[in-house]
């Protein structure tokens, strides 16, 4: 409403210095006019979308919520009269009051009956003065089976997922990403998830555990890779079989894998590898089969392979890197019975190391003292990485048998640490010119040194064979140091009498 005062002022003057009437001045009028401010109400809606509300896709009968705002720009109350709102959507409130320069936030659902689009305008009555009383929603309805993989990578998408409502997953689920680390700390609200394809969870940085997939089963393959926060994997017990590979790597914090023990068979590749705090194999108690390669490597707790006592099968077998484990008992049943497809077997870098003949007729399990590594078939070094790591572990012996044998090797000098060696010691095909690096070796079953076609000097070995054991508990007819086709050949005399070198 719009509206004038006139306010009258009259000024009148009377001069008294007049001598005549004459003189007199008329009174002054002067008029002021007051303009009165405009009501207004000015209205505009906005969303987390900014211009529309965007529900995307939702599993027919499955409800989803969004909120939308309604700013008063305006000087007066914004009255809403009524909020017009399409089929399938509804709002928790059709009238309100809005005060000048405030806003108010509506919820609005949308639940789907059939699978289309459910584009449309959301139209505001009210007394607004101007503005934009409108605004777009748009929502699909679709079938409950997601046709295809999806791939979360921040934790909003993992919940604008999960309001889709989608139960099944034909593709892969991609939790993470493996080119950058993700934030994703809860999988709790995927839990109406009950069947995918391809589990992968790679390069999370808080996610604890997988809570929110119990109800899933996955029918293809797994892999949990470089999850750093991971502790256990309890939530995965409704997954069975799988067709593919299941592959655990690098989850650092992970202590036990308890939610796979209902797995019984897997398609191809199963890894369990580097894992500094996994306490042991449980979870694997009921797997049958592996229809391609087993992989237990760089698990530093892990003491047994008691979780694999139900394996049947596997193709072949690669057990490495596993410093506490001493234990095979859990697949001499496998090995007994011919399990091992490839009959691979050659388990390295653990604390005990076994020939499956070893596990199936005399020891399955063996403690190796602090200090001695131990290998049924031998030691091999070929390169100096192979020297590297038992300087890495301090040891100084070896029970077993040691086998250097490489044109690679030119030097033993960095083996001084090596004291003992419970089996025979076997030297050929080298590029080493003398044995230096061998003089702190007190013990010694036998010494064989052939084809080192530039090797003149075995000074080194002189003070194990004048002062020190070589030989003992060796059958009568057994040679303790034998040399053939070197460039020196010095028999045991030779060197006892100081022939050590030529």
């Amino acid at each position: 409403m719009k509206f004038n005062i006139q306010i009258l002022t009259l000024i009148c003057f009377a001069s008294f210095f007049s001598c005549s009437s004459d003189d007199e001045a008329p009174p002054k009028i002067i008029v002021v006019e007051e303009e009165v401010i405009e009501d207004t109400a000015i209205i505009n809606l906005t969303s987390e979308e900014s211009n529309e509300i965007d529900f995307g896709d939702v599993v027919t009968n499955i409800t989803s919520t969004r909120v939308f705002t309604i700013h008063n720009s305006g000087n007066s109350d914004l009255k809403i009269a009524n909020i017009i709102i399409p089929d399938n959507y509804t709002i928790d409130l059709l009238t309100s009051i809005i005060p000048s320069n405030q806003s108010k936030e509506f919820t609005v659902t949308f639940t789907p009956t059939d699978i289309l689009d459910y584009t449309d305008l959301i139209k505001i009555e009210s007394n607004a003065t101007s503005g934009t009383a409108s605004i777009i929603i748009k929502g699909i309805g679709v079938n409950s089976i997601y046709d295809g993989s999806v791939t979360l990578i921040t934790q909003d998408e993992v919940e604008d997922f999960a309001k889709s409502g989608y139960t099944e997953i034909t593709g892969a689920l991609f939790i993470g990403n493996i080119n950058n680390f993700s934030p994703i700390n809860s999988l709790a609200s995927l839990n109406k998830i009950t069947e995918v394809g391809s589990l992968q969870v790679i390069s999370t940085t808080e996610l604890e555990d997988l809570t929110g997939l119990e109800n899933l089963n996955v029918t293809v393959s797994i892999q949990l890779l470089s999850n750093s926060a991971l502790k256990n994997v309890d939530a995965l017990l409704s997954v069975t079989k799988l067709s593919s590979y299941l592959s655990l790597l690098s989850n650092t914090a992970l202590t036990q894998i308890n939610g796979l023990s209902n797995i019984s068979e897997i398609g191809d590749n199963l890894r369990v590898n580097n894992h500094p705090n996994l306490i042991n194999l449980d979870g694997l108690a009921n797997i049958i089969t592996v229809k391609n390669k087993l992989y237990i490597e760089n698990n530093s707790l892990i003491e047994n392979l008691n979780g694999l006592s139900s394996l049947q099968s596997v193709s072949s077998v690669s057990i490495r890197y596993n410093a506490e484990l001493y234990s095979y008992c859990g697949i001499k049943s496998l090995l007994t019975n011919k399990g091992i497809g490839e009959d691979y077997f050659r388990p390295r870098f653990n604390r005990y190391n076994p020939s499956s003949y070893t596990i199936e007729d005399f020891d399955c399990e063996k403690m190796i003292p602090d200090g001695i590594i131990h290998s049924d078939t031998g030691y091999g070094i070929s390169e100096q990485k192979d020297i590297d790591y038992l300087i890495s572990n301090d040891f100084h012996g070896i029970d077993g048998g040691l086998i250097i044998s490489s044109e690679n090797i030119t030097s033993l000098e960095s083996l001084s640490f090596l004291k003992t060696v419970s089996g025979s010691i076997r030297i050929n095909d080298t590029a080493l010119t003398n044995l230096n690096g061998l003089e702190n070796l007190t013990n010694v079953a036998q010494i064989y040194i052939l084809n080192n076609l530039t090797l003149s000097d075995y000074c080194g070995l002189s003070p194990l064979i004048v002062n020190g054991s070589l030989g003992e508990n060796l059958y009568p007819s057994s040679e303790p140091f034998y040399t053939v086709d070197n460039l020196y050949n010095p028999t045991l005399a030779d060197i006892q009498n100081g022939l050590c070198s030529e």
